[in-house]
């Protein structure tokens, strides 16, 4: 399933409606709006990723173990992809059900006792619009016009306001994407990822 938008200025057109502000041609410097677009549209999608499980950006690997082996601590180290936004919960190859398998993520390593491969499960930076499901969408249209509320209208309620609504529509989209297929259970983990 599509979402509604094509790219990236029309995603960042969305955010201006909410602002009932005059869409963006471009992400150039014609406007303080495109200027804020241009410098930070990419972070705030990244970050709107990496909220949640998206189904749309989730995807699954498996990782060859690297040569070294970690100073201590751990049997196994594999290199981090490079397009991985989170890491959530991992359990052996991947079954919902499954073992779950503890890891600890140092700079661009995965570091765990588990042997090669290592099944992977993570939240990848999307970068096409065409693939944003119809909810994120959504959400992320609030989220970016709270992130660019301020400097453009300068109204702080304006923003208060929308960060509000984006919270809801991220509570709502999130729930509905989590309820697709058979979800992982719900276990407290000592599992230390970076932050």
């Amino acid at each position: 399933m599509t979402g509604t938008v094509h790219t990236s200025v029309e995603m960042a057109n969305l955010a201006l409606a909410h602002l009932k502000e005059a869409p963006i041609r471009d992400f150039d410097f014609s406007s303080v709006a495109s200027r804020w677009f241009r410098n930070h549209y990419a972070a705030h999608r990244d970050a709107y990723l990496a909220m949640h499980d998206w189904d749309f950006a989730t995807t699954l690997t498996h990782l060859p173990v690297e040569t070294g082996k970690p100073p201590f601590r751990w049997a196994y180290q594999y290199k981090k992809p490079s397009d991985a936004l989170r890491l959530p919960q991992q359990t052996a190859d991947g079954a919902p059900g499954g073992e779950i398998l503890k890891f600890e993520v140092i700079g661009q390593r995965i570091m765990t006792d588990k042997p090669p491969p290592f099944p992977l499960r993570y939240v990848r930076r999307v970068t096409r619009e065409t693939e944003f499901a119809p909810l994120f969408v959504h959400g992320f249209a609030l989220f970016l016009a709270a992130g660019c509320a301020h400097v453009i209208t300068g109204k702080n309620s304006r923003a208060e306001a929308l960060r509000q609504a984006a919270t809801e529509a991220f509570d709502k989209a999130g729930s509905y994407d989590t309820g697709q297929g058979t979800p992982l259970p719900a276990i407290d983990l000592e599992i230390i990822t970076n932050r």
